[in-house]
């Protein structure tokens, strides 16, 4: 009985979590990280999340194709990818409690900032996406959430609904690989770990395209204050999972 609570845990934390990045550009990984971690321990949740996160980015890329801002990528990139790699690398060998409090903290701080004056006028640069990508691609490696930091900053540079959506998912959906690569190497990718992350994998791909069709019907008006409440709601969970 309990196994089968848990699987039904799983499945309905990964749906709900990448519809709902579908719609914000991040949440599945807020979601459905705790409910891993709790079936499957931390050495195992993270490789897993991260297949299922390559299956939902490279399906909200697919949705929101027409719409990609590949500036905003390729500086993403350079400073995403390296970074990831060696997030990696610390993962395999570090407890991260402490690390998940401050990041807490730090985005709480975020959304505080976004509503004081200097912040409403903040105007994100093109090459700010370089350190951007880098402290993202290190938060995904590390555990596995990375998306709500990043999305500041997108949405600061003028990216909103779509061409958000799409750009930080392709973003998103290249820190994967390096990820899958060093987690390989280091034997964190068994075959019951390949296909937990392919079977919950194809449920994120599917409620990507959930998430799409939710996003069609919001007003413009209304993305902010769903991208705010989930920043808010990310911060919290953060204190709270630590």
């Amino acid at each position: 009985m309990e196994e089968l609570i848990q699987i039904a845990a799983v499945v309905i934390a990964v749906t709900v979590g990448f519809t709902i990045a579908g719609v914000a550009g991040f949440g599945g990984g807020v979601v459905a990280l705790p409910v891993l971690v709790w079936v499957f321990g931390v050495r195992e949740a993270i490789p897993i999340l991260t297949i299922s996160q390559l299956f939902s980015t490279t399906s909200r890329v697919w949705l929101h194709r027409e719409h990609l801002n590949w500036q905003v990528v390729r500086y993403f990139a350079i400073g995403s990818v390296p970074l990831s790699i060696l997030g990696s690398m610390v993962f395999v060998s570090i407890n991260t409690t402490v690390l998940v409090r401050i990041l807490g903290v730090m985005l709480l701080l975020f959304l505080v900032y976004t509503r004081l004056p200097i912040g409403r006028n903040f105007t994100m640069k093109l090459w700010g996406f370089i350190p951007v990508g880098a402290g993202t691609g290190f938060g995904s490696a590390f555990l596995g959430i990375p998306g709500p930091f990043a999305a500041v900053f997108y949405l600061a540079y003028g990216l909103a609904a779509s061409a958000y959506i799409g750009t930080s998912s392709l973003g998103m959906g290249m820190i994967q690989i390096p990820k899958l690569i060093v987690f390989g190497i280091n034997d964190l990718l068994p075959l019951r770990v390949l296909l937990l992350g392919l079977g919950l994998g194809v449920i994120a791909a599917i409620a990507a395209y959930l998430g799409k069709l939710i996003l069609g019907r919001v007003p413009e008006r209304v993305f902010p204050i769903i991208i705010t409440t989930m920043l808010f709601a990310s911060g919290v969970i953060f204190l709270i999972r630590a």
